[in-house]
């Protein structure tokens, strides 16, 4: 099973940097936000993934392909202008494919850009700045139990993002944007499961994007699903969110690689 992550956007400035980097770059404790998500899949033998590249996408492609010079112990012999990898790390039966979906290219067209590159069955979906403890493998039961084509990771944070109402594990309702704090309604978490008939809604257009034009459009055909977690959740929007992010880090307390 592949794990595809949207890794678009424009770039974002966080703690004072220079130039604006994808939050899939952006360190957390002495690891690309990235890497962290991936770990998360990897905890459940997912292990295949398909990076949706956008703007910035040249640094992720820089880090996958060093990977081993990155995250390696090594020698380097200058005058034979030789490197000697002196450890393994830990992901080497990670397989990543890094696929160009532009640069303007909404949610909904990345991901049917990357179809050329999933197989014919279910496959998991998730945001490139979002860390959880969610349990992957219910999350996918019970998208397999529903029947249903979509199914979404659901949390109660205290703020924004379109809002999901739910009604024995069904999407009856959706609200792409609030500004309000939640008044009980699950929001969209990430980590989403599709069956392959989502590309029956996609399409590879810009304009085309997940939130604002495909849930809607499965909520009337009833074929949104959600998985409730009520766990630890985190988005990395602003430095105070960085910041919390690298504090868990630094007391060894990460939960979403617990």
């Amino acid at each position: 099973m592949k794990a595809v992550i949207l890794c678009g956007g424009k770039g974002v400035r966080l703690n004072n940097a220079w130039e604006p980097i994808p939050k899939a770059m952006v360190r957390i404790g002495h690891r690309p936000m990235i890497w962290h998500v991936m770990k998360i899949f990897s905890k459940v033998g997912i292990t295949e993934f398909v990076l949706a590249l956008g703007s910035g996408g040249e640094k992720i492609r820089e880090y996958f392909i060093n990977y081993n010079l990155f995250t390696n112990d090594l020698t380097v012999e200058l005058g034979k202008q030789q490197v000697v990898l002196n450890s393994a790390h830990q992901e080497k039966d990670w397989k990543v494919t890094l696929v160009d979906t532009g640069e303007a290219a909404g949610t909904g067209a990345r991901l049917f850009r990357c179809r050329d590159y999933i197989k014919d069955e279910n496959f998991f979906v998730a945001y490139s700045d979002c860390l959880a403890d969610v349990k992957l493998d219910r999350v996918l039961e019970e998208h397999q139990k529903s029947g249903r084509i979509a199914t979404v990771t659901g949390v109660l944070p205290p703020f924004r993002y379109g809002e999901f109402i739910v009604a024995d594990k069904q999407v009856v309702s959706y609200n792409e944007v609030s500004h309000l704090k939640s008044l009980g309604g699950w929001v969209n978490g990430g980590f989403m499961v599709f069956s392959p008939g989502i590309f029956n809604y996609l399409e590879p257009y810009n304009e085309c994007i997940l939130e604002k034009n495909i849930f809607p459009r499965l909520v009337a055909d009833k074929q949104l699903n959600v998985s409730e977690h009520t766990g630890f959740w985190q988005c990395l929007d602003n430095d105070r969110e960085l910041n919390y992010l690298n504090q868990l880090c630094s007391n060894n307390t990460e939960p979403w690689l617990a």
